[in-house]
């Protein structure tokens, strides 16, 4: 896969945990409510999380400040750019840009749902 240009490359799954979770608050937000938005398998120690969240800066995708005796926590990157170029770099690297192939894996011989045509040709035609 590609390095992500927006910042720091590709985050790894747990890093992305974190990070969905601070990109789920309104900024900024503290380790406290990063925490509780964290999937209920994610049951880290709170050292754990903080060193998260210490690469997640040192990478630039977040920004640490402390007020009073905590740190907050600020995005750098925007959700949306970097989940749409992780999305692209799988596309390209596991389907090689083909919609068929990424069709076809998710579907295989299942109709695709109508809604879904749907949704697709709405905004095939909003492209055009």
């Amino acid at each position: 896969m590609s390095e992500n240009k927006i910042t720091g490359g590709r985050l790894p799954d747990a890093e992305l945990d974190v990070m969905l979770a601070v990109w789920q608050c309104e900024a900024p937000v503290t380790t406290a409510r990063v925490a509780m938005l964290l999937p209920a398998e994610r049951k880290w120690k709170t050292a754990t999380l903080l060193s998260f969240l210490s690469r997640l800066e040192k990478r630039g995708f977040i920004q640490a400040e402390k007020q009073g005796r905590e740190y907050v926590y600020t995005p750098l990157v925007d959700r949306d750019a970097y989940l749409g170029e992780l999305t692209r770099d799988f596309f390209e690297g596991v389907h090689g840009g083909s919609i068929e192939s990424l069709l076809s894996a998710l579907y295989g011989d299942e109709p695709i749902p109508d809604e879904a045509l749907d949704g697709l040709l709405s905004w095939l035609e909003g492209r055009s």
